[in-house]
């Protein structure tokens, strides 16, 4: 029988300045314990503009695509989205415009445009606040990874928001005073290994947003600030920033925690 091949992209994108190999070595291995029991012959994972490009051969190849892309999400290009249509995206170029944060989320050159009308309606109830301001409000960083969904595109751009589950999660979290820490550039397997190095594996709970960027949600009687200094020396390369839920009450009035979030 005819082995055959599949290649196509995942939305998983590795990090400039982060060890390649590293990283594809432990998806790679994390990807082969989800297909355990088919018949393949090979999985191969290579990076290409930084995306995750997989490559899987064997009698069961076409069924390993499927889950692997249910897993991780398929990649596409911007012709193949639909508006409405939910996927991963990874924060870039933060604080270098002032009219909106750019995410890579497409196979090519494009990227997707949260603007800031979108952002003050979305996270902080319409109210006139810069796009650095509300960034640093949600503890935003390069390279962050969020449910984000197609708005629009047109031959000026593409428009797109974080997903109205995303927000209501974060929303929910923070109306319940729990600190969000959000790690990004870092594997599980390192996150996981800071946790119970520092002690704290009890004290939040890991919420995945890709391979490389991880919500911690804080227990009400633990504060990501206190966080940051104990696993930073165990997360090297890792960028940490954190959700702070106290300051919505001094900036907001909390007022923006019952604003409807549309869909």
């Amino acid at each position: 029988m005819i082995s055959l091949t599949r290649e196509f992209f995942v939305q998983e994108r590795i990090s400039e300045g982060i060890r390649t190999d590293h990283v594809l070595e432990e998806l790679g291995w994390e990807m082969i314990r989800q297909l355990s029991g088919m018949e393949l012959d090979s999985l191969d994972l290579d990076v290409e503009d930084r995306w995750v490009k997989v490559r899987v051969s064997g009698n069961d190849e076409g069924i390993a695509e499927n889950l692997i892309c249910r897993i991780y999400g398929r990649l596409k290009g911007t012709g193949d989205v639909k508006p409405g249509e939910t996927f991963k995206g990874f924060i870039t170029d933060l604080g270098e415009v002032g009219y909106g944060i750019y995410f890579k989320a497409f196979l090519g050159e494009k990227d997707g445009l949260y603007p800031l009308y979108e952002m003050r309606k979305q996270l902080v109830s319409g109210r006139k606040l810069s796009a650095r301001t509300i960034a640093r409000l949600y503890g935003f960083v390069d390279d962050l990874s969020m449910e984000i969904r197609l708005m629009n595109q047109d031959e000026k751009g593409i428009y797109v928001s974080i997903s109205p589950r995303y927000v209501q999660m974060l929303k929910n979290f923070i109306k319940k005073g729990r600190d969000i820490l959000f790690v990004v550039r870092a594997t599980p397997r390192q996150v996981r290994r800071a946790l119970i190095k520092t002690g704290h594996s009890r004290d939040v709970s890991i919420v995945r947003n890709s391979f490389l960027s991880f919500m911690l949600v804080c227990k009400s009687n633990t504060q990501a600030k206190g966080l940051i200094p104990r696993l930073g020396p165990y997360l090297p390369g890792a960028t940490l920033s954190a959700i702070h839920s106290s300051r919505f009450n001094e900036l907001l009035r909390g007022n923006f925690l019952n604003h409807p979030v549309h869909r």
